[in-house]
């Protein structure tokens, strides 16, 4: 790789792994994507935010090494971006307005500017605003795609503001600026950057619900008119799944509790109650048997919550005739098996997360695009390069060997320092941090799955759909938890 194109980092901060991605983009911003790893993040992450600086700081310094690796040998990585989806992220609605007197007048650049100027004075106590959407206009209350040069009294703007804790934020600045001396080019909230390079242009311009159900937390982005409505991140995913293992009729450890979730787990209760699971632990001293039936009692109902409790959200943000095109489903727990011929059952409208076409460039990477969605979302999102380029001698590059045939496909780097995943908004450049909110909410240790972030295969829509509601759907996972009959088993 010897030309000298703009390339892209980022960094995605998750509470099993911490994954990075180099990338291009081609003229049109497809992105092209070089080489990306994923290192464990062991317990420096908790619920997507950084818990442990120091611990934080090094693993993503190993993770930049091993990238660094697929430069040239002139380039540099100066700056990354870091996406981030913790569970103190959400949205706010802020309302911005001008009377333009009784008579009217025509929108002008300096009316849409006065808007913009209101929406940054916005502020909420102990929190940082991450970034900004473009606005959806109004003229005499009457939405208006591009009102410049309509004659209206009232003009209104409505933007979607995303926030997080700023105690949160400090921890990722201390982190990459100070402690790894890099430039932190923007913090980009990862489940708006994967609904926009998932979601089809139909499903935004009709509404549809972007759910990411990954290891410590559960995201909710819903989307209608081209724009994003809200945002929400649950603390819940599948460790909590992990934790209910822990407590089956034989104890388990936490670690065993994982590998036989993922090697065994299921949603499926019509399993013969004599079959079992024989699990053999991590270390590989022991082995255990379980009814396979009762390990999935206990991870059908826990996925069941999770997904009643995306339903009740949605529902009471108002939000419940907004998504016609049901939901996009993403994140590790949707590789349970059985998860959707469950879904089948409740009768959503529904689909499995996929890049779409124009988000990359042709003849891309398949293996980094099959296992790395979330962070070539974010590299579309990206617009100032990460990497620096310095001059050779003469003499080196006189004698430059031929350039080496195109790497392989790039596969997850080794544990490091282990001991035991059209644009739509802007991003706001982040100020000074206030100090942090004296509330803080309490957070357990939970992780992300191994591949929360990893695309899944397409799968087409049922076509003989029937109608459907989140009323219906609600009712069905209540159903479907009055027959689970696990009795004391959950």
């Amino acid at each position: 790789m010897n030309d000298r194109r703009d390339i892209y980092a980022v960094i995605n901060i998750g509470s099993s792994s911490l994954s990075g991605l180099l990338a291009s983009k081609s003229p049109e911003g497809r992105v092209e994507p070089i080489s990306a790893y994923r290192i464990p993040s062991g317990s420096c992450v908790r619920q997507g935010s950084i818990h442990n600086i120091e611990e934080a700081a090094q693993r993503i310094s190993s993770l930049l090494d091993a990238l660094s690796k697929d430069l040239p040998e002139e380039a540099t990585i100066t700056g990354v971006y870091v996406g981030l989806e913790c569970r103190s992220m959400r949205s706010e609605h802020y309302d911005a307005f001008i009377d333009l007197g009784t008579e009217g007048s025509v929108v002008t650049p300096e009316h849409l500017l006065t808007l913009k100027d209101q929406v940054s004075d916005a502020s909420y106590p102990g929190m940082t605003i991450l970034s900004i959407t473009e606005p959806r206009y109004s003229c005499d209350g009457k939405r208006e795609p591009n009102p410049r040069g309509v004659r209206c009294h009232r003009l209104e703007a409505q933007y979607l503001l995303l926030i997080a804790r700023q105690n949160i934020i400090i921890n990722v600045r201390e982190t990459i600026e100070d402690r790894l001396g890099l430039r932190l080019l923007g913090i980009l909230p990862t489940p708006i950057a994967e609904a926009t390079a998932t979601m089809t242009m139909e499903e935004m311009a009709l509404g549809c619900a972007y759910v990411n159900i990954g290891g410590g937390t559960t995201s909710i982005t819903i989307y209608k008119e081209r724009f994003p409505l809200a945002l929400f991140v649950l603390p819940l995913g599948g460790n909590n799944i992990t934790r209910d293992l822990t407590q089956l009729s034989i104890p388990l450890l936490d670690a065993d509790a994982e590998r036989m979730k993922v090697e065994h787990g299921s949603m499926n209760l019509s399993v013969s109650r004599t079959q079992e699971i024989v699990a053999t632990s991590v270390d590989g001293t022991s082995t255990k048997r379980f009814s396979q039936l009762e390990v999935n009692r206990y991870i059908n109902a826990r996925i069941l919550e999770i997904l009643s409790n995306v339903v009740s959200i949605i529902h009471e943000a108002g939000c419940s005739e907004s998504i016609p095109k049901g939901f996009v489903f993403a994140g590790g727990v949707t590789k349970t098996d059985h998860f959707y011929e469950t879904l089948r059952k409740l009768s959503p409208e529904y689909r499995k997360a996929s890049l779409r076409r124009d988000i990359y460039e042709e003849g891309s990477n398949t293996d980094l695009l099959e296992h790395y969605i979330t962070e070539i979302a974010l590299a579309y999102q990206a617009t100032e390069p990460s990497v620096i380029y310095t001059l050779r001698p003469l003499d080196s590059l006189l004698h430059e060997e031929s350039s080496p045939a195109p790497a392989e496909p790039a596969t997850p780097v080794s544990e490091p320092l282990a001991e035991e995943e059209a644009k739509t908004y802007t991003y706001t450049t982040i100020g000074e941090v206030q100090a942090p909110s004296v509330e803080e909410a309490d957070e357990d240790d939970f992780e992300d799955d191994d591949f929360e972030d990893e695309e899944l295969p397409h799968e087409e829509r049922p076509k003989a759909k029937k109608s459907w509601s989140i009323d219906i759907f609600k009712k069905g996972i209540s159903s479907l938890f009055g027959t689970n009959d696990s009795g004391d088993d959950y």
